[in-house]
């Protein structure tokens, strides 16, 4: 229940906060490594989330997974796809730093909030990480 919680809440003040949506409907969008030599970090973070997810009971959140290649220009390219089409709440699952330099401020600039499951460059760090 703890967990439920505690995730569950996160989700929609990111969600709220970020977009203005209901906390019904919380779109995620995944972007992690998948695919190449970094594979198994990028399928073991997207495999946890799903985890929490299934035990928190959230059914009403959307994940939505691809694969970056480990590129940070693929990166880029989905972040905003995500962000402009699928119309995502929350941005997580990057495993490199140099992804996460490419994706993130880009994406908090469009006001999307991102959730790092590694990925935590000192640019990002301390008195950049709100900006």
């Amino acid at each position: 229940m703890k967990t439920r919680t505690i995730l569950l809440s996160t989700l929609a003040a990111m969600a709220l906060g970020a977009s203005g949506a209901t906390a019904e409907g919380i779109k995620v969008g995944m972007i992690t490594t998948l695919s190449g030599g970094g594979a198994g970090l990028g399928i073991d973070v997207r495999d946890g989330f799903d985890l929490a997810l299934k035990m928190a009971g959230a059914s009403d959140v959307e994940v939505i997974v691809e694969d970056d290649q480990q590129k940070p220009d693929i990166a880029v390219q989905i972040a905003d796809k995500m962000i402009q089409s699928d119309q995502v709440d929350v941005l997580t699952g990057i495993i490199w730093s140099n992804l996460a330099m490419a994706v993130v401020p880009a994406a908090v600039a469009q006001g999307k909030f991102y959730l790092s499951p590694n990925a935590g460059p000192s640019p990002l760090a301390g008195a950049g990480c709100d900006k």
